[in-house]
């Protein structure tokens, strides 16, 4: 989320800046992306949250930023909110994760804020905001209803093997990586992807 700052010094020049809009716990909470980190729920042992919402989520605030204990993760209310997890059964579950405030960037439907890369903890392909330090160009921006049409694609390609029925090929693995790199790197379609491959 940006805050736009116009500052008038004489009547013929306007100056524009663009400031960061610094998330905390009154704001935090809405249309924002974030990854939380799981931590040792030890850590809250005894405490008391600071707030509790309708659907028992629990909520501790420090200046750094903010503990969450829930059993539900990836869409929270107006949110994403991911739980960064080296377990790779994780589906849902109480879990406790934490995020620094930076960690909040600004989520929407309409801007392309997406992209998609394999997940060093899952081993899977999902969605990372723009603003995150692992983004390059390499990647192709998305919305986030684009973003999610891609991912099903991905989903397909590598857990089915149907769909390669069609397309000559050597090595499926070979194929695979083809597809799935032009699908994260290119805005090509996967009729476009396939075209392409036996052109190769």
């Amino acid at each position: 989320m940006y805050l736009a700052v116009f500052c008038n010094f004489d009547k013929n020049t306007h100056y524009y800046a663009v400031m960061k809009l610094n998330y905390h716990k009154q704001n935090f909470f809405k249309n924002t992306y974030c990854v939380f980190k799981t931590i040792d729920s030890q850590l809250l042992k005894d405490k008391r949250p600071d707030y509790t919402s309708r659907s028992g989520s629990q909520y501790f605030y420090t200046d750094e930023g903010v503990y969450r204990i829930s059993s539900h993760w990836g869409r929270a209310a107006t949110c994403r909110w991911r739980l960064q997890t080296d377990d790779i059964n994780f589906r849902n579950g109480t879990k406790v994760g934490f995020a620094k405030w930076t960690d909040f960037y600004k989520d929407n439907e309409v801007e392309k804020l997406y992209f998609i890369k394999k997940s060093e903890f899952t081993k899977k392909y999902e969605y990372f905001h723009k603003n995150e330090p692992s983004y390059t160009s390499a990647y192709i921006l998305r919305t986030a209803g684009d973003t999610r049409k891609v991912l099903r694609q991905l989903k397909t390609v590598t857990t089915e093997t149907k769909w390669a029925k069609y397309i000559p090929h050597d090595n499926l693995e070979d194929l695979r990586a083809y597809i799935i790199n032009g699908l994260i790197t290119s805005n090509k379609t996967m009729p476009e992807l396939r075209r392409q491959y036996q052109g190769s």
